[in-house]
């Protein structure tokens, strides 16, 4: 049954903020929401342009009244983002995110190594102190306290922000140049 258009017009949405719970274990990471009275198909469960999962959902409450969510989370790095999915049973949504396997982790892992090998063949002289710093990172990496990376997609987003900014700075200079000119302008054609 197709619902008019106007009859959205007519409702009325309660937000709310529902519950919800991360299990962390060896193979996959759940996160589970409690959304009492919804069902599967009142859910969506999407990963939207910049990576993250957002979890969304509508259900009619009482008369026109309607009670709605929805909730972004990022997706931890060593999670295979191919591979989510949710499965609804008496009220608790869990999502699953599969870990990447190790085969995957390492293969990551050497790519970036190799990344490192790569820049340092082209330099041409590689002082003490980046070599500690160097050391460092590794040590740091090895070390049992994961820190996620910033992934391509952040980086760019920090880029086009900057950019941004930067295009709102030059206009604004701009603006203020030209109204200091046309001021000077009339102050010495008077």
């Amino acid at each position: 049954m197709e619902i008019p258009k106007h009859a959205h017009a007519n409702r009325s949405y309660e937000d709310f903020d529902p519950l919800f719970m991360w299990r962390r274990e060896e193979g996959r990471d759940t996160l589970e929401l409690h959304l009492p009275g919804f069902k599967r198909d009142q859910i969506r469960i999407q990963i939207n342009h910049v990576g993250l999962l957002v979890i969304s959902g509508e259900r009619p409450s009482e008369g026109n009244r309607w009670r709605r969510f929805k909730k972004e989370f990022e997706i931890p790095s060593y999670c295979n983002d191919d591979a989510i999915h949710g499965n609804m049973m008496q009220s608790i949504l869990s999502v699953v995110m599969p870990k990447k396997s190790s085969q995957i982790l390492q293969e990551e892992q050497e790519m970036k190594e190799e990344k490192r090998g790569n820049k340092r063949k082209g330099e041409s002289e590689i002082s003490e102190e980046n070599d500690m710093k160097d050391d460092a990172e590794y040590h740091f990496e090895e070390d049992d306290e994961k820190v996620p990376q910033e992934t391509t997609r952040d980086v760019a987003l920090k880029f086009m922000l900057v950019m941004v900014l930067i295009l709102v700075a030059a206009s604004y200079i701009s603006d203020v140049s030209k109204s200091l000119m046309a001021q000077a302008a009339s102050y010495f054609h008077n």
